[in-house]
């Protein structure tokens, strides 16, 4: 009788104990699914110097410019913040043209990476895009400053290689890039400006003062 009341007590406690063991083990399970699948988002910073060719629109004058950039900028995972600066040159195509001037311009960045390879192989391929606000300062070289705010789009692509992994498993980040690059700023008011037709319309108006700056940008890159 004592037998079985133990064998009795024994299965008791074994059946209260199951669902406990069952719910941890679950839990456990479902923490290893959810850190496998779930690894944490690689961090890396870049810097970059480019070349900028184009058309610099500036008011009425929108002739072709060339110029140099820098950048630096701090990402994790897809997402990325970037400072940027610009120096190219502004003024008409025309021979004939005094205008001509330099400019020179400032802008922070957000990028988001779209589609990019496996941050733990050895390839950098990936496509971005960004958007982001700046300021620039255009000098004239007759005389006459222009300083004003503008709004930046982007969208470009990185190659390139990761090497040399340090002890902390970052490895040093080497490759190219390009883009297209858009700059959009209000025009300077035209003294004077009248109403009229261009073509063809149903309505005279003055000329729009936006303006849109329009580049092909390329160079290289390197980061950890």
């Amino acid at each position: 009788m004592r037998t079985l009341r133990f064998l009795g007590a024994l299965a008791v406690t074994a059946a209260a104990a199951a669902p406990a063991h069952a719910q941890a083990v679950a839990s456990s399970s479902s923490n290893e699914v959810r850190d496998v699948a779930s690894p944490p988002a690689a961090r890396f910073w870049d810097a970059r110097v480019g070349m900028l060719a184009g058309v610099a629109d500036v008011g009425d004058s929108d002739g072709g410019s060339i110029g140099v950039t820098g950048a630096y900028g701090y990402h994790i995972g897809d997402l990325g913040l970037r400072a940027e600066l610009a120096y190219y040159r502004v003024g008409d195509d025309s021979d004939s043209s005094p205008r001509r001037g330099r400019g020179e311009r400032a802008a922070a960045l957000a990028r988001y990476t779209f589609v990019s390879a496996d941050p733990d192989g050895s390839l950098i391929a990936a496509l971005w895009g960004e958007a982001g606000a700046g300021y620039e300062h255009v000098a004239w070289n007759t005389g006459g400053v222009l300083d004003r705010p503008d709004a930046e789009l982007a969208v470009g692509l990185d190659v390139g290689m990761h090497r040399d992994r340090d002890r902390s498993q970052r490895s040093r980040r080497v490759g190219y890039f390009m883009d297209i690059r858009s700059w959009i700023g209000e025009g300077p008011a035209v003294a004077g400006a009248m109403p009229s037709c261009g073509g063809p319309c149903t309505m005279a108006t003055t000329p729009p003062r936006t303006d849109i700056s329009m580049f092909f940008e390329f160079g290289v890159l390197w980061g950890r």
